[in-house]
């Protein structure tokens, strides 16, 4: 088994059983969806846009140093 699928069954397996059902809903329907699929097609398609843009990363110097290591 990859690390990505690891990754992906170990976060399945802490899901409530609510939660599992609606994973396993949205696989399925990506799984038989016709077409290319892109992220902003399957966010827009399933519900999911508390996704869409909720990851953010700045690489940029900040006063004071790096909040994690101090550099």
């Amino acid at each position: 088994m990859t690390d990505n699928v690891s990754k992906i069954v170990g976060a399945f397996l802490k899901l409530s059983q609510a939660e599992r059902r609606k994973v396993v809903e949205v696989v399925a329907k990506l799984q038989t969806a016709p077409g290319a699929l892109n992220e902003s097609r399957i966010i827009k398609s399933f519900g999911l846009e508390s996704m869409e843009n909720s990851t953010t990363i700045n690489f940029a110097p900040i006063p004071g140093g790096c909040p994690t290591c101090g550099k």
